[in-house]
């Protein structure tokens, strides 16, 4: 029973489970979601227009460590790099969601980054993405002695470092 099992997993591996009907992306085909022709990126501390103080340096620490866990990238430095990610965040704001009924303080808040960013070839000078207002939201929940910078910053940062690798995927 085993040897069956066997043989029909390395036909499988051998064959693919896919099939090619016309063009470079038709019918179905085991790949990685991200460009086979790209090695490595460098990654620049993004600017801000905003006054919230390290979000950018947040951010990048997070974009780094999102694009060497996920993707087949190297982050390096630009000198060595293949292509460059650069951006800017244009906006972070706090919402009120939630008010304690008695005392008025936040129960729950909205922290929210907007950005712009760019993915360059650097060798042929091509953009290979673009985009404008990409946003990320988290809302926390503030606690006492923890001011938003912590708790509503990290969790945001995270999730638009996660949004933005996966922008980088490839097309389907």
């Amino acid at each position: 029973m085993s040897r069956a099992v066997l043989s029909i997993f390395l036909v499988l591996v051998l064959v693919g489970c896919g099939s090619h009907s016309g063009g470079d992306n038709a019918g179905w085909h085991w790949s990685s979601t991200y460009r086979q022709d790209i090695h490595s990126v460098a990654v620049p501390i993004f600017t801000t227009k905003d006054y919230h103080r390290g979000v950018e340096f947040q951010l990048t620490d997070a974009l780094v460590r999102k694009i060497e866990e996920f993707t087949p990238y190297k982050v390096e430095p630009r000198e060595r790099a293949d292509t460059i990610l650069e951006g800017e965040i244009v906006s972070i704001s706090t919402n009120t969601l939630q008010l304690d009924p008695y005392t008025a303080t936040p129960q729950e808040q909205q922290y929210s980054i907007i950005v712009n960013f760019t993915w360059k070839d650097l060798h042929t000078g091509k953009i290979l993405m673009t985009r404008q207002g990409f946003q990320q939201t988290s809302s926390y929940y503030p606690t006492l002695g923890e001011g938003q910078q912590w708790v509503g910053s990290e969790n945001t940062v995270d999730r638009l470092a996660l949004g933005i690798v996966h922008e980088m995927e490839g097309g389907w």
